[in-house]
């Protein structure tokens, strides 16, 4: 065989091994054959309450024998579409009626309750549970997911493991450990010791909220240390006098520390946060690494911090009419703050006591 025609075979074959993984892109950019965007499903981004309404989709169709045995106060069992088994309660007659495995502690069934439920203790519930009433739950118990249409009622030591929802209050006892989403279109009320991850309600308590003054504070430029500025950029560090009014925003590439009362009437946006008591924020308060706000402050804006967030007593974030939105990797929250809006700790939440 000829030598030249053999390597000439030899580098048309590594080209063909070279060109070939590259085929399907050139004929993509040739016809653009995909050029059109993503069919995303957007119905459950950033929804809180996704998993709940998909819930009550699930189990519409028990309504009827729900009503039904709630008219005769009975109790039907049945199994759903997917194979799971389902319990209604048109009465509740205590543990027996949940059908509890003794030996385990364990509750294998949907429940669907149109009574007042009340849950013993130690129990793992591995399915969702319903009630049309109020839901108190025992100690130390385990739940998949919860939907009360009107007050749902944690006892202490008890864990949630993906969704909650109450059509009223949403309220825990102490050392709960809440891994999933919790809304309420009440009220929400996380006791000392719970951890938490994302909250959402038009009020949420940490602990007992105390003097519940209203965190709207009116615009005033009439102080006497007040400064009017549009937008105040820093390089470095930067401070904002005790009782200082500064009618802008403020940024700074450093540390931002807002003295007791002092008040921005804009946004404030740093590298590290401080926010000593008393201060107020009516913006926005973004932090880049951390941020700690004392006791008694206020911002009405989003509050987000890249890494670390401690929330003192007696701050209040947002408003009835204006919600808000607090953010971070990690969240620490003492008794006493009030947040109109979101909570979200990305990887921990934490209600401590008042220090």
């Amino acid at each position: 065989m000829n030598p030249y025609l053999a390597v000439a075979v030899l580098f048309l074959f590594a080209g063909c091994l070279l060109v070939f993984p590259l085929v399907p892109a050139l004929v993509e950019l040739r016809f653009k054959t995909d050029a059109q965007p993503l069919n995303v499903i957007q119905q459950h981004a950033g929804e809180i309450r996704h998993f709940a309404n998909g819930f009550r989709t699930y189990i519409s169709g028990l309504q009827p024998s729900l009503q039904q045995c709630i008219s005769t106060r009975t109790i039907a069992r049945g199994v759903l579409p997917d194979g799971c088994e389902y319990l209604i309660l048109g009465k509740y007659e205590g543990r027996a009626a949940l059908h509890i495995r003794e030996k385990e502690g364990t509750c294998e069934l949907v429940i669907v309750a149109g009574t007042k439920l009340v849950t013993p203790a130690n129990i793992t519930f591995h399915h969702e549970i319903y009630t049309a009433e109020d839901f108190i739950g025992g100690e130390a118990n385990y739940y998949r997911a919860i939907f009360g249409e009107k007050e749902v009622h944690l006892g202490p030591g008890s864990s949630l493991m993906r969704w909650a929802h109450a059509g009223e209050r949403f309220i825990t006892d102490p050392d709960c450990k809440l891994y999933g989403r919790v809304s309420s279109d009440g009220v929400i009320r996380l006791a000392k010791n719970n951890q938490f991850l994302r909250l959402n309600a038009p009020r949420i308590e940490f602990g007992d909220p105390g003097d519940d003054r209203s965190a709207s504070q009116p615009n005033v430029y009439d102080n006497e240390h007040s400064r009017i500025v549009g937008r105040l950029l820093c390089d470095g560090d930067y401070e904002v006098a005790g009782g200082e009014v500064v009618a802008g925003s403020v940024v700074a590439r450093g540390r931002l520390l807002l003295r007791s009362g002092a008040r921005v009437c804009g946004s404030v946006k740093a590298r590290e946060m401080v926010l000593e008591p008393g201060a107020i924020v009516e913006g926005s308060v973004i932090s880049s690494r951390t941020m700690r706000i004392g006791a008694g402050c206020a911002a009405h804006g989003p509050i987000i911090a890249e890494r670390e967030m401690i929330i003192a007593a007696g701050t209040r974030c947002g408003t009835l009419s204006q919600p808000t939105t607090i953010s971070s990797l990690r969240i620490r929250i003492e008794e006493g703050v009030v947040v109109f809006g979101t909570v979200w700790a990305r990887e921990s939440g934490q209600v401590v006591a008042t220090s």
